[in-house]
């Protein structure tokens, strides 16, 4: 496979690549030892041949392997929900562990493919190798996916493969390809001991267009539906693992689970696809850019134990899948399990689940106190409810129109930045199709409080793409949506029940599967 270093002395520099081949080892070789420590690489490399698949001196993961793996830390009841999440997640790794050629990935996943895989995967590199859109984080979800990250996900987990046309290369053609050529080529220097601002440069390498492109603007193809919608439930199972709340709660709920992930996979329809047998990059990227910022949140739980080291109580590994599978399940044990907040009149656990995708992360979702709940809608009450600053709060209403069943919602952060700015408030669509509604600028908010007169009650914000949303409670049980200046959306429904949550504190995370 060529010659490339994977150590190199004081005094020496790496010869550079030459082939597609070197490229990737040197660049596998440079992302493991920036993002993997000795004690990591040692647990990944316990882990990956008791669960792995031998043949003709070959050892990989199959499709199979991942499963055996990734049930290991779930309860049985919700072994089909993860089995059935195995495919697009093998998918997903083989490509993103064939980086940067992930559109003409390895054939199979060996243990260095699983392991780059991982690290992109779980962006264990702190996301450096794609950085930020315009070196800009989002101020209200600051774990969101870049553009760059979205697309390079899509392309992860697409049925498809790039393929070649006639059309010459471009620089964006290659921007993963120099991406790679960035990592490897960083620190291509040496210091002058004696003179610290002196220093020398190390040998040249090919320009990105010496290898084969990596094809980065490929976007063609689609994501079957058939293998997203198990990996949207599966995220839908694992999304508050961060705050304390495991898997098996879901187990009693499964029949709600269902449902809600079937809103959640509406939000991926494209409306002007003639069918709808799998997701566009468009509705995709769009989706992740604007509706479900947190949706990917969940799969440290199901991946972490590829690398987060635990102690073993014996020196000797497990010697078979099933005593591994035991192991694992002991050694996972959630630290802190925090008990489901109670059923609502509309919210239950899926749907907790759902309102974590969309909202900021910095609030403590689980630590849910109901402060009002009604099938009547009392406008003052709600008014004075939403009013306190002291706690963030989620507002709920549901109702129906045209008999389909809709779920509106406001967010109203607590009290203020640390900057003294007002943060925004969100408005938010869960059912029939997620959505949610802000600017991404925490200063353009319209009002930091519901608007109440006798008979009505109003939140607006100055959506970045829309325009002007209000979500509004009339005294005569009716509610009103609208969308002004673009999209011209304006739609009544009755309103069948309001709550409001508040919630206290600051969210911290559970690190078990970090």
């Amino acid at each position: 496979m060529g010659q490339t270093a994977t150590k190199e002395s004081p005094d020496e520099f790496l010869p550079p690549v030459q082939t597609r081949e070197e490229l990737y080892e040197r660049f596998n070789w440079c992302l493991w030892k920036d993002c993997l420590g000795d004690a990591k690489h040692e647990w990944f490399q316990t882990i990956f041949p008791i669960f792995c698949t031998e043949s003709e001196s070959e050892k990989f993961w199959t499709v199979s392997d991942l499963q055996e793996f990734m049930v290991s830390t779930f309860p049985p009841e919700l072994g089909a929900c993860v089995r059935e999440a195995a495919p697009i997640l093998h998918r997903c790794l083989l490509r993103l562990g064939s980086f940067p050629y992930h559109n003409d990935p390895h054939r199979i996943m060996s243990q260095d493919v699983l392991r780059t895989g991982m690290i992109m995967l779980l962006r264990l590199n702190g996301g450096q190798l794609l950085e930020q859109d315009d070196g800009k984080a989002s101020l209200i979800y600051p774990d969101r996916l870049n553009a760059a990250q979205r697309t390079l996900l899509f392309q992860s987990m697409v049925d498809m493969q790039a393929t070649t046309t006639d059309t010459p290369r471009n620089v964006e053609d290659d921007f993963h390809l120099q991406k790679a050529l960035d990592l490897i080529t960083f620190g291509n220097f040496r210091r002058n001991p004696l003179f610290p601002t002196a220093v020398t440069k190390g040998p040249a390498y090919p320009p990105a267009e010496h290898f084969p492109s990596s094809n980065s603007t490929w976007t063609n193809g689609l994501i079957p539906l058939k293998d997203f919608r198990p990996l949207l439930r599966l995220m839908l199972l694992t999304q508050l693992h961060v705050a304390g709340i495991e898997p098996d709660e879901f187990a009693c709920c499964l029949a709600q689970v269902e449902t809600v992930t079937d809103r959640l996979l509406a939000a991926f329809h494209d409306r002007s696809a003639a069918d709808f047998t799998g997701v566009s990059f468009a509705a995709f990227d769009q989706v992740l850019d604007r509706s479900l910022q947190n949706l990917f949140l969940g799969l440290p739980r199901v991946l972490g134990p590829l690398h987060s080291v635990k102690p073993l109580r014996s020196e000797k590994p497990p010697s078979s899948v099933r005593e591994a599978q035991i192991l694992l399940r002991e050694l996972f044990a959630p630290s802190i399990k925090t008990q489901p907040p109670p059923e609502g009149l509309i919210t239950n656990l899926p749907v907790l689940s759902q309102l974590s995708m969309a909202l900021p992360q910095d609030f403590p979702i689980e630590a849910q106190k109901r402060i009002y709940s009604s099938r009547d809608i009392d406008i003052r009450q709600i008014a004075n409810c939403v009013s306190l600053i002291s706690t963030a709060k989620v507002m709920l209403v549901s109702g129906k129109s045209a008999s389909k069943s809709v779920i509106f919602g406001a967010y109203f952060p607590k009290g203020f930045s640390l900057s003294g700015v007002a943060k925004s408030n969100l408005i938010f669509q869960l059912a029939p199709v997620p959505r949610v509604f802000y600017n991404s600028e925490e200063m353009s908010q319209m009002n930091p409080d519901l608007s109440t007169t006798d008979s009505r009650s109003e939140v607006s914000v100055k959506d970045d793409v829309l325009g002007v949303i209000t979500l509004a409670l009339q005294s005569d049980s009716t509610g009103i949506f609208t969308a002004e200046h673009k999209g011209d959306i304006n739609l009544t429904f009755d309103v069948g029940a309001v709550e409001v949550f508040g919630y206290e504190g600051d969210f911290v995370r559970v690190d078990t599967f970090k």
